[in-house]
């Protein structure tokens, strides 16, 4: 189907009306059935409140095995069109590559159905704008698949951080560690695509290339063409927590330096990346190491805030709290000042010279601890995306607040590959002044291909 047919049709289809009926299943046909696709078919499959009507993927041998491994209960399509133009489906869940994410979820909407994206939301920064835009004009319930927003632990260190428990925040690290080393991703060779694979549908908008099995499944994270890097995969999940907890929008600036230091694989983003963001009042600083698995705070990844009570720390298994100490010379600073000048100093009865004055922890709760954990929490943020199906409210992961997590990153990403600092304006959302960085904000689309105008 021609894309201009197909939005004839489209547009034409009723949109859904404020709520379906309280026993009604929303009715889901799924886009993608890779990791996350094949895990969001399992999860709405448990959920009295879904019913999964059909399931797409370009890979036709995944079709197959899914509707095999399922009866036959719903469809399978080749071509994600087909489950676009359907009037039975009152949502979708895009779960492709993320060069497919903004095309696919913005035709869904002017198709009427409510939209579950997975993360990272877009592939450059101009198609997260557009996704936000298509969203509100089409009333369309928009879920990014951001599911940490889900879990209640991540809910409960943000109270935390909002409520002062560790006091004022001005330096945050977030990061990734592992050792991949030497081979990473490997080198296969460029070849024919497997039987049954539609290559040049899995392209897309993408440049035209020779099928490569790096550029297919899992792999495809690692090249400029289909995604953004750690920094779109991982970071976006980081910098989601910390927007929330810190209740910003982006960042102000971003410098970034980095390479593909020491895997020895056909892949293009870095192994080796430090990216700084300057907020209002904090920095934020994003490592990434794929030749090192040293932990940082302990943990392969996570987050930690630092603030001038404690320290927070946490991760997708727990959190903990580390108290700060107060200052070492509390209500001496004048003695403290004459006796480093030679002065003559009366000091207190028990005084340590060597000691100080003996530290106290400033936090309420000493090396506070909470582990998570739940493993449903994707189960949880698919139910709220239901949810918010039926209500027409905003759900917690709205489309605007995926769109701002992964802004960051692309704004980072953009940095990184002009290989100096970028100035980012939140409220304009532009690079004021920099028309190198601004022609970044978007991509060329091959043809027949072009992301839907709205």
């Amino acid at each position: 189907m021609e894309r201009r047919q197909f939005l004839k049709t489209g547009l034409a289809a009723p949109f859904l009306q404020s709520a379906r009926a309280a026993g009604d299943a929303v009715r889901i046909g799924i886009i993608g059935l890779g990791t996350r696709g094949s895990y969001e078919l399992d999860v709405c499959s448990r959920l009295k409140d879904a019913k999964v009507l059909a399931v797409a993927d370009v890979f036709q041998p995944m079709v197959d095995k899914t509707l095999e491994a399922a009866n036959h209960a719903f469809d399978g399509y080749q071509d994600f069109r087909r489950i676009l133009d359907r009037k039975d489906i009152d949502a979708v869940f895009v779960s492709t590559p993320d060069h497919w994410h903004a095309p696919i979820a913005i035709m869904a909407c002017q198709a009427g159905k409510d939209v579950f994206c997975e993360k990272p939301l877009s592939h450059t920064l101009h198609e997260g704008q557009q996704m936000v835009k298509a969203a509100r004009k089409y009333n369309r319930v928009f879920q990014t698949g951001s599911q940490q927003r889900s879990a209640p632990h991540f809910e409960k260190i943000v109270h935390l951080i909002q409520d002062g428990h560790i006091g004022q925040v001005t330096m945050i690290e977030c990061w990734n560690e592992e050792n991949d080393m030497p081979e990473g991703a490997g080198n296969p060779r460029d070849s024919d695509p497997p039987a049954g694979l539609n290559w040049d549908l899995y392209l897309g908008p993408a440049p035209k290339v020779a099928y490569n099995r790096n550029r297919f499944i899992w792999h495809y994270r690692w090249f400029w063409d289909y995604s953004g890097g750690m920094m779109t995969d991982w970071g976006a999940h980081h910098l989601d927590i910390i927007h929330w907890a810190m209740k910003v929008e982006g960042p102000l600036s971003a410098n970034a330096a980095g390479g593909r230091f020491c895997l020895k694989d056909n892949c293009q983003t870095p192994d080796t990346l430090m990216t700084v963001f300057e907020y209002p009042g904090f920095i934020v600083r994003y490592s990434v190491r794929q030749g090192n698995s040293r932990r940082f705070e302990g943990r392969p990844n996570g987050i930690a805030f630092y603030g001038t009570k404690g320290t927070l720390i946490v991760d997708r298994g727990s959190w903990e709290v580390v108290p700060e100490n107060a200052p070492r010379f509390p209500a001496d600073y004048d003695r403290v000042e004459a006796w480093v000048k030679g002065g003559n100093v009366a000091w207190p009865a028990g005084f340590n010279h060597a000691a100080r004055v003996a530290p106290q922890p400033l936090c309420k709760a000493m090396g506070e601890t909470g582990l998570h954990i739940d493993p449903s929490c994707q189960e949880a943020h698919v139910q709220k995306f239901l949810d918010a199906v039926r209500s027409r409210q905003r759900p917690n992961a709205d489309v605007e607040i995926g769109y701002r997590s992964v802004s960051a990153c692309h704004v980072g990403n953009i940095a990184y590959r002009l290989g100096r600092k970028v100035l980012w304006d939140v409220k304009a959302e532009t690079f004021p002044g920099d028309a190198e960085a601004q022609a970044m904000m978007g991509k060329k689309y091959r043809e027949p291909w072009q992301l839907p105008g709205v």
